[in-house]
């Protein structure tokens, strides 16, 4: 949809987010990973509303909480899929070591390059792999 010359992506329904536990738990440990974007929580495969956005800009969630609701330690990392190359997401906790019953909180962005013409179908999983 172009408005006034400038062109506005609506980035409703853009993908779904995943989570992705690799563990090599024991019998009895129970893994899991919650997340909540900005004190809403977001059930595995929820899909993330950025809202109206426009090419050239970055666009921010300010508090991503990701809590280890289980009894398994992780290494938590945002990994995208379809993602085109100058398009980028960031998380300020990325590939951080969580504990159980800890909590990670860091804002993350989504970064528009100025030569975006359509909305991607991209999505982004939050992987928590054990050490």
């Amino acid at each position: 949809m172009v408005i006034l010359g400038v062109l506005a992506i609506t980035a409703v329904g853009l993908g779904a987010l995943s989570y992705i536990l690799q563990t090599n738990t024991n019998i009895g440990q129970i893994p899991s990973l919650t997340m909540y974007l900005d004190g809403d929580l977001k059930p595995n495969a929820t899909a993330i509303d950025w809202g109206q956005c426009e090419p050239g800009y970055t666009y921010t969630f300010p508090n991503m909480t990701v809590l280890n609701t289980g009894d398994v330690a992780y290494n938590v990392s945002l990994i995208t899929t379809d993602l085109p190359a100058n398009w980028l997401i960031e998380w300020q906790r990325n590939n951080t070591f969580i504990e159980p019953s800890m909590k990670l909180e860091g804002w993350l962005n989504l970064t528009i390059p100025i030569s975006a013409e359509s909305w991607p179908s991209w999505a982004f999983t939050l992987q928590g792999e054990t050490a």
